[in-house]
């Protein structure tokens, strides 16, 4: 069973070999280990989603609008700080945010399984040290996951997730045409340029339905405003700087794998990512600011930004093989960043 968007040249049962497992779950699982391993995915899914969303739900509690008109009045700093530090008190965990978390995992492993099947050939031929191409995980194998995926998200959003359908139907909609190119595979092929434009907003369709999730759980579905686009921005921003920062090489590394800094140019390749990440500092600044974190939050805040503009540069400056570690940057910055904000909301709203 296929899916029947996928393209014809797709639906074809890859011939084994004999390196190839017999049962299906043992070439899932070197997949997973290989491609998304879970047991990796799975924490961080969890942790990252309900950071999101038990930080939306505080800042729409009414102890923190309670708080913020305290700010203006004529009640005390202490008072301001307990009524806002309480707010924690009132975060709830529904079916909706349950429905959030699952629909988070299924829906990274499904763009996971588009991003391999859309690129199996091509794949083959670059990485020939990978299960998919020694035939230890066949394309229908990986096509049967990606069914799994679509069909769960389907199941969970249809029964737990109906007041964010329709938000949810926009992220489908804008997932499966990244898969089928846009239904126009040789001109996004031909163009990388273009095909990160219209291909990295996928990342902030998917928060933004996240971050709906968040707005829906408790007693009322409440508004998007300002302070939840940032969010958006906070969580979104990085992926689109990470996935940059993997794709430059200096000019001595560069092979027929098409990069950004071969499109592009080393130079605006390498500022994009920085300033992505730069602002995502700015932005944590902002909410820790609304949160009423302590010094510690801005510090941390501070040293990621130092880190970045370090490694950044150094690399603008210097171009080479060894000064070339961007993406593990991109991904210290941005795991950091968020498990500063994770804690500091765990701790200060006494939510542990």
């Amino acid at each position: 069973m296929v899916f029947c968007f996928l393209p014809n040249n797709m639906s074809n049962s890859p011939l084994r070999n004999e390196n190839t497992p017999k049962y299906f779950l043992q070439r899932a699982w070197i997949y997973s280990k290989e491609m998304f391993p879970v047991f990796i995915y799975i924490p961080y899914v969890v942790a990252l989603y309900f950071c999101m969303n038990i930080v939306i739900q505080i800042l729409n509690t009414s102890n923190f609008h309670l708080a913020q008109s305290a700010c203006w009045g004529e009640g005390s700093t202490d008072e301001m700080l307990n009524t806002l530090y309480a707010a924690g008190s009132q975060v709830v965990i529904d079916s909706t945010a349950i429905a959030g978390v699952v629909t988070t995992f299924f829906m990274m492993l499904m763009m996971r399984t588009f991003d391999d099947l859309k690129d199996f050939e091509l794949d083959a031929q670059l990485f020939p040290h990978r299960s998919t191409a020694r035939k230890l995980v066949l394309k229908r194998d990986i096509q049967a996951i990606s069914l799994t995926s679509f069909i769960t998200l389907l199941t969970v959003n249809l029964i737990w997730g109906q007041q964010t359908l329709s938000v949810f139907v926009l992220m489908m909609t804008y997932a499966l045409l990244t898969f089928k190119w846009f239904f126009a595979e040789k001109f996004h092929r031909e163009h990388i340029f273009f095909t990160m434009l219209d291909h990295q907003p996928l990342p902030y369709v998917i928060n933004f339905f996240l971050i709906h999730t968040a707005l829906a759980s408790g007693a009322e579905y409440e508004s998007f405003q300002t302070i939840h686009f940032i969010l958006l921005l906070i969580v979104s921003m990085p992926i689109t700087a990470w996935e940059i920062s993997r794709k430059i090489r200096s000019a001595d590394m560069e092979t027929e794998y098409e990069t950004f800094s071969m499109v592009i140019g080393r130079k605006p390749a390498t500022i994009i990512p920085m300033l992505f990440l730069l602002t995502v500092c700015a932005l944590h600044l902002h909410v820790g600011t609304l949160l009423a974190f302590g010094p510690l939050f801005q510090y941390i805040v501070y040293g990621i930004a130092a880190v970045v503009l370090f490694f950044y540069l150094r690399f603008l400056i210097k171009p080479s093989k060894e000064n070339n570690v961007l993406t593990n940057v991109s991904l210290f910055a941005t795991t950091t960043s968020f498990l500063n904000l994770l804690f500091n909301t765990l701790i200060v709203y006494n939510i542990l």
